[in-house]
């Protein structure tokens, strides 16, 4: 067949196409197919010229669904698919839906509080490793310890299942009882505990003291997160190492993804005393400034770093900003994220919540730190640079200082400015 012939066969395809769906309402009907308005359809005559209504269109696309579609959907999920696809067209890579139940883990995230035994897991060929213990929970009061392995929840083994649903599995009501079956290294056969679920909180800083005896002591202060708790544990930190006589201080800062910038306005009071940390610019309005809080940082004059990465963000972002602008800390690590806005969340009728970006903020030197990229995703500008860039050694663990290199780098340059 020639393409000549190829081309008029498609457009009479396509035409009956058209016609065929022009006339099926008709044709449903049991009458006959009235194709008088096919021609001034086909011209635009007739035809609305106002813009479409939001409301009445996802209306009208459910309704169509509803009655034609062939295949099974439920309106739970095309409203929630129709709201993040209208998210998706501001092409704003933090506004998104999180449906309920990842709302509610966002809104802990935020809190610092959550229900469950207070216990961070990580992944493990034999179940679920636990990482670490919080401070006061359940976990502590049984006994379990950093390093035991969570092979069985209940009766159930959880070797090799996803690391989300062992933890799902452990979480429930507050009062009720999760039994689980551990293996120690150091134990001669598995071991059992019946643990009671209660409120946690959920433990965003730990805290060491680098350096022995006849050395300079220096404090470690790793903060995961900014929540609203994040202020009364970092003082509790770091009220405990300087009671240990330390000389200089590390805060690590990586993979710390942010939270609130109240957290890290809070938190940056006790190095510098009202000072202004960061402004933050809304939609058509003017700057708003945020200062530290004053009568915090008297005294504290000691030497200080802090470690930053590619994924330090937000928050995170405007603590080691701010420390940078007003020269009272050297960074270390790699270039932060360059997360450079605010949001906001809107609750909907179910449980699920809109996340918004309402503004953008900056640094005290009015810098905007927001991260830019190419149509591939490939980084331009935005994020901070610390001053001191060392790349992390492929098999560091953070905050072991006989393989995190960038912590050693950290405390070196701690140590010089005693």
């Amino acid at each position: 067949m020639s393409p000549t012939i190829k081309l008029f066969v498609a457009i009479g395809a396509f035409a009956g196409g058209v016609v065929g769906g022009y006339a099926w309402k008709d044709v449903s009907a049991g009458t006959s197919p009235n194709l008088a308005g096919f021609g001034a359809a086909m011209r635009g005559e007739g035809l609305p010229s106002q813009d479409l209504s939001p409301t009445r269109s996802v209306a009208e696309a459910m309704s169509a669904i509803d009655s034609v579609f062939y295949g099974t959907a439920t309106r739970q999920d095309l409203t929630y698919d129709a709201v993040a696809g209208m998210l998706a067209s501001l092409e704003d890579p933090h506004t998104m839906l999180m449906e309920p139940a990842l709302a509610e883990r966002f809104e802990e995230k935020n809190t610092g509080h959550y229900v469950g035994i207070g216990a961070e897991l990580s992944r493990d060929p034999l179940g679920a490793k636990i990482k670490r213990v919080f401070k006061n929970s359940p976990a502590q009061g049984v006994g379990l310890k950093p390093n035991d392995i969570v092979t069985h929840v209940g009766s159930r083994s959880v070797a090799g299942r996803d690391l989300l649903e062992v933890s799902e599995s452990i979480r429930g009501e507050s009062g009720t009882w999760v039994k689980l079956t551990v293996f120690r290294e150091t134990a001669g056969e598995p071991l059992r505990f019946n643990v009671k679920r209660r409120a946690v909180d959920i433990q965003d800083v730990y805290s060491t003291v680098l350096g022995g005896e006849g050395v300079a002591r220096v404090g470690y202060l790793e903060v995961r997160s900014f929540s609203e708790t994040i202020i009364s544990q970092f003082d509790e930190e770091l009220a405990s190492l300087e009671s240990k006589g330390i000389k200089g201080l590390i805060v690590d800062l990586r993979g710390n993804p942010g939270g609130l910038l109240s957290a890290a306005v809070e938190m940056s009071g006790r190095f510098l005393d009202g000072e202004v940390i960061t402004s933050m610019k809304m939609r058509g309005g003017q700057p708003e400034q945020f200062e530290s809080p004053s009568g915090w940082a008297e005294g504290r004059n000691y030497p200080i770093a802090i470690l930053i990465d590619e994924n330090s963000a937000s928050a995170a972002e405007i603590l080691a900003g701010a420390m940078k602008v007003y020269n009272r800390a050297t960074l270390v690590g790699k270039r932060s994220y360059g997360k450079g806005s605010v949001q906001r969340m809107l609750g909907m009728a179910d449980g699920s919540q809109i996340k918004l970006t309402i503004a953008r903020y900056y640094l005290p030197n009015g810098e905007s730190i927001q991260r830019r990229e190419t149509e591939e995703g490939e980084f331009i500008s935005g994020g901070i640079n610390p001053d001191f860039v060392v790349e992390k050694d492929r098999l560091a663990i953070n905050g072991d200082l006989n393989s995190d290199n960038q912590l050693r780098k950290a405390l070196s340059i701690v140590r010089s400015k005693l």
